[in-house]
């Protein structure tokens, strides 16, 4: 007799193990938000564990055109685009976002994770496609990649890449995919390289600029804008949820590219078109992104004030230079018990473990907005200080992180 298909269901034990431990730190009920604090277990508290980078949620204009879209067009769109859901507000989203980003097309879809899963999947449905894909890259990406019938290689820097191009003069059926910003650390990539390899051998590039849209280049265009790389990319994907203050994703490329991607991706196909309210702030969005410059110096001026406090208090931020600001643990227990000891110092934040980090090196992820006051931003670095006079950390070589084989449980099993 086979097992019961819920078996693993019943053998998994770790999350109850954290439960037990009282250092649980996930799905905490949030029960209120103004964006820069939000109100958590019937307290205000500052909230550094977000994606709002521009602090948009509750800007005027994105909140009124949610409310005009849901008067407009009722609550959802009840289909697929592809049939009975498609609004104007989708069609005018694409279009402005295409005109951002300085490409032909854009196609949006009801999720960033189906954005990135379904392109992804759709080109490499084929095989002779083979795809050079980063270790670092995203769940949604290899999600994408895992049913393609392409082959995936995988590489870990610039210079593995060259070493996997190297021997065929001719890779125009290879597609090259990279993230901007890595999501847990901050680490922005320098794709020139990419730029450089993609001229010599002649691939595509596809970058997943998520955490790099609203935070780096001009006006917020993501960081092969800053880099002035904009060109080079064959295919950007980005989403709504962090800058934009809404929800969804979308790609931008090629008018026949996003063509075929909108008549064959099934995630976007068959999945109900991105609700109004949602697809309304998205937009609004995109044009406070091109009228408001300051946003972005304060962006940048709250970051710098909490990395350097918190790097005086001898935190290791990893050399981040964007609003993603960790402060390194190491020990996947201790980092969450520290993001509990922050929550009852009055300041949210997330752990990051493996498998987002490898193993033995957890951190405390951190990120800013412009929304935050310099008075909230003191009362973090206060709490951070609190917890490192409470468990020391030992100093951290950024050449040489510590590994583990394994999770750390001491912080799991001890009370007190």
């Amino acid at each position: 007799m086979g097992k019961d298909v819920f078996q693993r269901c019943y053998d998994f034990h770790d999350a109850e193990l954290v439960r037990q431990s009282g250092l649980y730190p996930y799905f905490q009920a949030l029960e209120g938000s103004d964006g820069p604090t939000v109100r958590c277990n019937g307290r205000e508290v500052v909230m550094l564990g977000s994606n709002n980078y521009l602090g948009l949620t509750h800007h005027p204009d994105v909140l009124r055109a949610a409310h005009e879209a849901i008067d407009r067009y009722g609550t959802g769109c009840t289909g697929s685009r592809f049939l009975n859901g498609n609004l104007a507000l989708h069609d005018t989203l694409e279009k402005e976002l295409a005109a951002f980003f300085h490409k032909e097309a854009a196609l949006v879809f009801s999720a960033g994770f189906l954005a990135n899963a379904g392109t992804l999947t759709l080109l490499a449905d084929d095989p002779d496609v083979v795809i050079f894909s980063d270790a670092d890259n995203h769940a949604s990406i290899i999600e994408g990649l895992q049913r393609v019938r392409g082959e995936v290689r995988i590489f870990r820097s610039p210079d593995d890449l060259r070493a996997k191009l190297a021997g065929q003069a001719d890779w125009s059926h290879a597609l090259v995919v990279t993230e901007g910003i890595f999501s847990m650390t901050g680490r922005v990539s320098d794709l020139r390289p990419f730029a450089d390899l993609q001229k010599q051998y002649g691939f595509r590039l596809y970058l997943d600029d998520a955490h790099g849209i609203g935070v780096l280049g001009p006006q917020g265009r993501g960081t092969a804008a800053e880099q002035g790389l904009l060109d080079d990319v064959d295919l950007l994907f980005g989403t709504f949820s962090k800058s934009f203050a809404s929800v969804g994703g979308f790609v931008v490329g090629e008018a026949r590219v996003i063509d075929y991607l909108r008549h064959r991706a099934r995630t976007f196909m068959f999945t109900a078109g991105l609700p109004p309210a949602s697809a309304a702030a998205a937009l609004a969005a995109l044009r406070v992104m091109q009228e408001d410059d300051e946003m972005f110096e304060r962006l940048a001026a709250n970051a710098a004030f909490l990395k350097q406090g918190l790097e005086r208090l001898g935190w290791f931020t990893m050399g981040s230079r964007t609003p993603i600001i960790p402060a390194f643990v190491g020990s996947e227990s201790l980092s969450f018990r520290i993001c509990k000891d922050l929550l009852e110092l009055g300041v949210f934040t997330t752990p990051v473990m493996y498998p987002a980090v490898p193993y033995g090196q957890a951190l405390i992820r951190t990120s800013v907005t412009p929304a935050l006051t310099r008075a909230q931003l003191q009362q973090a670095i206060d709490a951070f200080a609190v917890v490192r006079h409470r468990y020391p950390i030992p100093p951290v070589d950024p050449e040489n992180l510590p590994r583990t084989e394994g999770m750390d449980y001491t912080y799991f099993l001890t009370q007190g």
